[in-house]
């Protein structure tokens, strides 16, 4: 009888038969050590139960109330810790936060006397001037001497209109408020001392930051897609002569398209313009001289606050042509922040770092602009958080503050006193238990 070749197994399936062996055998080996595991815990418990029959009735009682409480404590300081309201106070360079209330919003209001105000981005409607013009160009000054009536067309996030009152000293123009739409973002929040301007961008809270950095390579489905006002602008620009300089808009009656840039004189008769500004915007605001004294508290009201806020930031990216050469910076100068009963204070280019994102700030109770030295943005705030921390990297953070579980509960001292009278328990409690042979 001839014997039968015997079959070839593939490498492959050689591996596959081995690795269930291996399988097989890791799962006994894991069986076997859940059974010594429960058999140890089994046997003792019984120990421990026997020790308790042993022990008078009281110490039993006891026993298991430090036991359970004891647990209690380490399972609510570990596994629930909870979140804890935290505040500050910081004055900074530079701030962005998007608002989260479910109305329109009152940000600024009766900024007067304002030496030049340049917007640059998309209104939603056309705005239209009413009054005389002029130009020095003579060609330009022909079409413009018999228009009463201007209308400009701002579609592209680069159009450009700047206000300047043409005698400096004389002027009339006034911010009398600006209102955020909700879910809408204010980037880049920023006051310039040097310049005395203030600054920032709008922009839809969901759109990426890099919109207002560099709004004129934004993708085509961002700026074709339809979009909802982010803010209003009510602006006074009086009944004085205005220079009024244009890039990058439409005028029809001009027959001036995109790209060309033109100056213009122009008297106002309708002194009230009101614009709805769509993402992203830039406005630079250049502020009226400020006439208090050096020894005055200079601290100005023109920014409203309680402000429903998330995603608040005291930072800024250094940007190159090169994404992967981004570095985060600080832009805090001073200030502190508390948790219960403990406060950190901060040094100049800390980062300030919530534990967790969600709540985080929640309120921006007030920003004023600062004039004095240190000079900045003064802005106080609220919110909620399992913790804080502060350092030079958000990464390594030197100082933290994480509140236990306790601490919620019960103020630090009667926190200690707890602590101390478990502990003597323990004391007292663990000799009888375990008494000598």
């Amino acid at each position: 009888m001839s014997n039968k070749p015997k079959r070839k197994i593939s490498p492959n399936k050689r591996r596959k038969i081995q690795k269930l062996r291996w399988s097989k055998t890791a799962f006994k080996t894991l069986t076997k050590l859940l059974k010594l595991l429960c058999r140890w815990l089994l046997k003792s418990f019984r120990k421990f139960a026997v020790l308790l029959r042993r022990q008078q009735r009281w110490d039993k009682i006891l026993v298991i109330f430090l036991m359970i409480f004891w647990l209690i404590i380490i399972i609510g300081y570990f596994f629930f810790p909870g979140s804890y309201v935290f505040e500050g106070n910081l004055i900074v360079k530079e701030m962005s936060f998007n608002y989260t209330g479910q109305t329109e919003k009152l940000f600024l209001q009766s900024i007067n006397n304002i030496k030049n105000i340049d917007l640059q981005g998309i209104i939603l409607q056309p705005i239209t001037l009413t009054g005389s013009f002029s130009s020095s160009e003579p060609e330009l000054n022909k079409k413009l001497a018999k228009l009463t009536e201007l209308t400009i067309e701002l579609k592209n996030t680069t159009s450009n209109l700047i206000f300047t009152p043409a005698n400096s000293p004389d002027s009339e123009i006034e911010i009398q408020e600006l209102r955020l739409h909700p879910a809408s973002q204010v980037n880049q929040l920023t006051y310039n001392s040097k310049q005395n301007q203030l600054s920032f961008c709008l922009q839809e809270a969901g759109m990426n930051t890099e919109a207002c950095l560099s709004p004129d390579i934004l993708p085509l489905s961002e700026l074709n897609k339809k979009q909802e006002a982010v803010g209003n602008l009510k602006l006074y620009i009086g009944q004085k002569p205005l220079i009024v300089n244009l890039a990058m808009v439409n005028i029809p009656a001009l027959d001036i398209t995109d790209g060309e840039e033109i100056s213009l004189q122009f008297v106002p008769q309708v002194d009230e313009l009101f614009l709805s500004i769509l993402s992203p915007t830039h406005l630079f605001i250049d502020l009226p001289e400020n006439n208090q004294s050096e020894n005055a508290i200079t601290e100005i009201q023109w920014l409203r606050g309680d402000i429903e806020v998330s995603n608040v930031s005291f930072s800024r990216f250094d940007t190159t042509n090169n994404v992967t050469d981004e570095i985060k910076n600080s832009t805090i100068i001073e200030g502190q922040v508390r948790m219960g009963s403990q406060k950190i204070e901060l040094e100049p280019n800390q980062f300030l770092i919530v534990l967790s994102k969600t709540p985080g700030i929640k309120k921006i109770r007030n920003i004023q602009i600062k004039t004095q030295s240190p000079q900045g943005l003064n802005t106080l705030f609220f919110g909620e958080s399992k913790g804080i921390a502060v350092g030079l990297y958000p990464e390594f953070p030197l100082q933290k503050i994480e509140l236990s579980w306790l601490s919620k509960q019960f103020s630090q001292e009667a926190t200690n006193s707890i602590l101390a009278f478990l502990a003597a328990c323990t004391g007292i409690l663990l000799p009888r238990l375990f008494p000598e042979p």
